[in-house]
């Protein structure tokens, strides 16, 4: 199962931690991995350079994060935002299709 936490300052969310197999499929063939990874990625780019928005990020095996940095502007928290929003509905979208593969959480920070 992939697990989605999303981390929240406030209720808004600045950033994600992605881990996790679907196990839809054999490895570099499962479908809904390949969606999620391409959605996360996405965002991801989103953020740093579509936005401009200072993040860390680190893309390992099986595991994605991302968290905007302290010295992020109020707009850009905004636009990040939006971002990560279009993030999670995109996910949530692969989860109304295939239930037992994606879980989501919430941490506020």
């Amino acid at each position: 199962m992939i697990t989605v936490t999303v981390i929240r300052e406030n209720g808004t969310p600045v950033g994600f931690t992605v881990s996790g197999h679907a196990n839809m499929g054999e490895y570099g063939e499962d479908l809904v991995c390949a969606a999620v990874s391409a959605i996360v990625q996405t965002a991801i780019l989103g953020i740093t350079d579509v936005c401009h928005i200072p993040a860390g990020v680190s893309i390992e095996e099986g595991r994605t994060h991302c968290i905007l940095s302290k010295d992020a502007a109020e707009r850009m928290q905004s636009d990040a935002a939006i971002v990560f929003n279009t993030m999670i509905t995109g996910l949530k979208s692969i989860q109304a299709a295939y239930p037992r593969t994606l879980r989501f959480l919430n941490k506020e920070v």
